[in-house]
């Protein structure tokens, strides 16, 4: 009995199948800065962004739309920050991003972040080249020019202002 109990718990696991692992957001789109908690850090960035988004700043742009990103894949896994109201928000806000930059629902949060992450460093470092190779057709299907002309004109995210208000009430709460 125990060893058939085993068995179907054994099987149980198994058939959840791998899940991803949560994603990440490179240290360097965070310059100068040192926040322990990645969300706090994410949230901040896009909240400095979308309360007044500017023509012309294309790596603010990408960074705050990376960071939505990784909050939607972050939020939901983080044991502090799961129960936070923002979570549907935010799957809502990244869906938005997503539709506006021309990035297939299909393609990888981690792939959406770390390009838009790089192609931020290469504007800031005044290198359209890079940024334009660090958005690969198979994520950013408008094409890497189009996607940075699309930065360059704020994206409408119309659900990111009350995602990132819901986030900012802190962990925990709805």
């Amino acid at each position: 009995m125990i060893r058939r109990t085993i068995l179907l718990g054994a099987l149980a696991l198994a058939a959840c199948g791998p899940t991803a692992p949560p994603p990440t957001i490179p240290a360097s789109a965070a310059p100068g800065e040192r926040v322990i908690d990645p969300i706090v850090r994410a949230g901040n960035n896009a909240t400095a962004f979308f309360r007044r988004p500017q023509p012309n700043q294309p790596a603010a742009a990408a960074r705050a739309i990376a960071d939505i990103e990784f909050l939607a894949g972050a939020v939901p896994v983080d044991a502090r920050w799961q129960t936070s109201s923002a979570t549907v928000q935010l799957t809502q806000a990244r869906n938005q991003g997503r539709q506006a930059l021309g990035i297939p629902a299909s393609a990888p949060a981690q792939g959406v972040i770390d390009g838009l992450t790089r192609a931020a460093d290469a504007l800031d470092a005044n290198d359209r080249a890079a940024a334009a190779q660090a958005l690969p057709a198979s994520i950013f299907t408008a094409g890497p020019e189009q996607t940075l002309r699309r930065l360059a004109q704020p994206p409408r995210i119309p659900t990111a202002g009350a995602a990132l208000a819901a986030l900012g009430r802190g962990p925990g709460q709805r």
